[in-house]
């Protein structure tokens, strides 16, 4: 399985919505997007929770693909470009991590 891991950290304002009601909007355009991909296995996002001080991201993504060529085919999607164009204009920050979870393990 190919891994895709995204973290967002949004402007205060923008677009005339605070943060949160931007958040609220990406998580629904996410979701959104498991029915117009196949290649998409699973696909779960959601706003932080985390109460206790540190630093954090605002909306978090985890989505998983058969393999890289899968991923590869979902960014070419115009429905994820859109999502991505509205993501941007809104965030100020963005984490991606992705991974295979059949990587060796290093020693």
């Amino acid at each position: 399985m190919y891994k895709h891991l995204v973290f967002w950290q949004l402007k205060p304002k923008a677009q005339g919505r605070t943060r949160l009601e931007n958040a609220r909007l990406i998580v629904e355009k996410i979701k959104g997007l498991k029915s117009s991909i196949p290649e998409i296995q699973f696909l779960d996002v959601g706003l932080n929770v985390g109460a206790y001080k540190a630093a954090f991201s605002d909306v978090g993504m985890y989505i998983t693909f058969l393999n890289e060529q899968d991923f590869l085919a979902y960014t070419k999607y115009e429905s994820h470009d859109e999502v991505v164009a509205f993501i941007q204009s809104v965030m100020e920050e963005e984490i991606i991590v992705d991974f295979i979870n059949n990587t060796p393990t290093v020693r």
